[in-house]
């Protein structure tokens, strides 16, 4: 297991525990809302963070939560997925700079995995997790 802490905010618990299982390699802390993931932000520094985009009804977006992330914490790591199809959230996100990447669920783990290990690199934020393939 990687010393590296990433933040999963989503506020289905189902989710959460497959971001878990996904994210097995890292440490992973959970939390449901935007709320939450700001608290924990404040307390503790995360090298990513990754975001369901519909956060419940009263809670905001969760693109909304990654510019937060962008504009306050710049050097941590911004992933989006989603169940909402429609291409302008994924365009949105990418343009505007708030997102490293997205993704559409059901999310392919391998893919999430390698995307966030290649984003943490770009950045400086760790070194490789994975000893390099032959």
């Amino acid at each position: 297991m990687s010393d590296y802490q990433i933040l999963v905010c989503d506020d289905e618990p189902e989710i959460r525990a497959a971001m878990r299982r996904t994210l097995h390699r890292f440490q992973v802390t959970a939390v449901e809302s935007m709320e939450q993931a700001l608290a924990e932000l404040r307390e503790r520094r995360y090298q990513a963070v990754v975001s369901d985009f519909n956060l419940g009804v009263q809670q905001g977006d969760g693109l909304e939560l990654l510019q937060l992330v962008r504009v306050l914490y710049p050097e941590t790591t911004r992933l989006l997925v989603t169940g909402n199809t429609d291409i302008q959230v994924a365009i949105r996100a990418l343009n505007e700079g708030a997102v490293h990447r997205f993704f559409l669920k059901p999310w392919d783990d391998e893919q999430l995995v390698m995307a966030l290990q290649i984003a943490l690199r770009r950045s400086g934020s760790m070194a490789a997790v994975m000893p390099p393939t032959p």
